[in-house]
């Protein structure tokens, strides 16, 4: 078995029994609605839960420019629909699951409930607090 595929095996299965809450970048087209528009992409900043993590290993195909074996890590995450207030991100609920690259991934995030919202702690360097 290919160490790339069974570490793949031994992270979901570790995944089943914890809940993994990421902050991750996407770039988002602001004209997204109107689809007569130039995209315009902006950075967004989002929260999900670590659900799977895919591994792809391509071998050399000239017809996709890959001059060389390539290897994609996807992340399979459970978007959370979060709300800024006050300087501090809170969720409810679960929405979308989406697949994104791995490399979008900023960081691990923690969260505390308070009554029956969850309010997300970050202690990385690269968080801005932003105020509404």
């Amino acid at each position: 078995m290919h160490l790339m595929f069974a570490l793949s095996i031994v992270v979901n299965s570790c995944l089943q029994f914890l809940t993994i809450l990421l902050q991750y970048t996407l770039y988002v087209d602001r004209h997204v609605h109107h689809r007569r528009k130039t995209p315009d992409f902006e950075e967004k900043t989002f929260f999900g839960s670590l659900n799977h993590i895919l591994v792809l290993e391509f071998p050399v195909a000239p017809q996709l420019n890959l001059t060389e074996p390539t290897t994609i890590i996807l992340a399979v995450i459970q978007e959370v629909k979060a709300t800024l207030r006050d300087g501090i991100y809170t969720y409810k609920e679960f929405s979308a699951e989406e697949v994104v690259d791995l490399k979008m991934v900023e960081c691990v995030i923690g969260r505390v409930r308070d009554r029956r919202e969850w309010f997300i702690v970050d202690q990385s360097d690269n968080v801005e607090v932003k105020v509404d």
